[in-house]
């Protein structure tokens, strides 16, 4: 089951054909969702190996995320975007959502969200624990948001089975993976323990927010929220990363 279960993350979170068979409880692929963010984090250490220029190499790891990924998450937050900005009762933010094309709201969101991401990502590209983490704190958000607000449609969408079935409890094996992260970075005295920690706080609490936005004007999330909830904490994470360093640079 286990192999199934990372099999199963795979194979929704990356563009990764693997061989699947479906599991009879779904809900099990969530405890690997934040290992399929380090394993995106180990392909954006090594794009930070290239010789290339910071401008060069931050881009490409902007498009490898993408890549891996089939672009859904940020199809996701561009639908999101879209739904929120176009509809203010349920039912319409939810058609809107549904709709394959892009709105200006989409647009304005993506090119925002990947911008501050580029520039973010040129202070943190030679720093190897900051692109490890911020996609594995991308991935845990999935699943907080997942385990704790209801679906929000009525029939069938792309992760309908996934979130009916997930509770809360099945945060907590993913919650404690990073919380291990973090605690073995303080015990080893990590340059960047810091760091870590404030990156994964604005995270959560992006993603708080986010459950908070969705559970009241879409009753609850959606594929395409959980797609968002990946880029928005992800960035946040991006930013929180960069708190520390920010305040280190203005004190001296």
């Amino acid at each position: 089951m286990i192999t199934l279960g990372l099999g199963g993350a795979l194979r929704t979170l990356t563009r990764f054909p693997l061989p699947y068979r479906e599991l009879e409880k779904e809900q099990r692929i969530l405890f690997w969702f934040p290992f399929v963010g380090f394993l995106f984090g180990l392909f954006f250490v090594a794009s930070s190996l290239l010789p290339f220029s910071v401008q060069i190499r931050s881009a490409l790891i902007i498009v490898l995320s993408a890549y891996l990924s089939r672009g859904f998450h940020l199809d996701g937050l561009c639908d999101f975007a879209d739904g929120l900005g176009g509809g203010w009762e349920k039912e319409r933010s939810l058609a809107i959502m549904k709709d394959s094309h892009s709105g200006a709201f989409a647009l304005i969101t993506l090119f925002c969200v990947l911008l501050i991401q580029y520039a973010a990502l040129q202070q943190l590209i030679e720093i190897p624990l900051a692109l490890l983490l911020v996609p594995v704190l991308g991935r845990l958000n999935q699943v907080i948001a997942a385990s704790l607000l209801p679906y929000a449609r009525e029939g069938e969408g792309t992760a309908s089975l996934l979130v009916r079935s997930a509770k809360p409890y099945h945060l907590v094996l993913p919650l404690l993976q990073v919380v291990i992260i973090l605690v073995l970075l303080f015990l080893f005295s990590s340059d960047y323990a810091l760091n870590a920690l404030v990156a994964s706080l604005v995270a959560l609490f992006m993603v708080f927010l986010l459950m908070l936005i969705s559970r009241k004007r879409l009753g609850g999330v959606t594929g395409d929220v959980l797609g968002a909830v990946e880029v928005l904490t992800e960035t946040a994470a991006m930013l929180g990363f960069l708190i520390p360093l920010a305040t280190q640079g203005l004190s001296r």
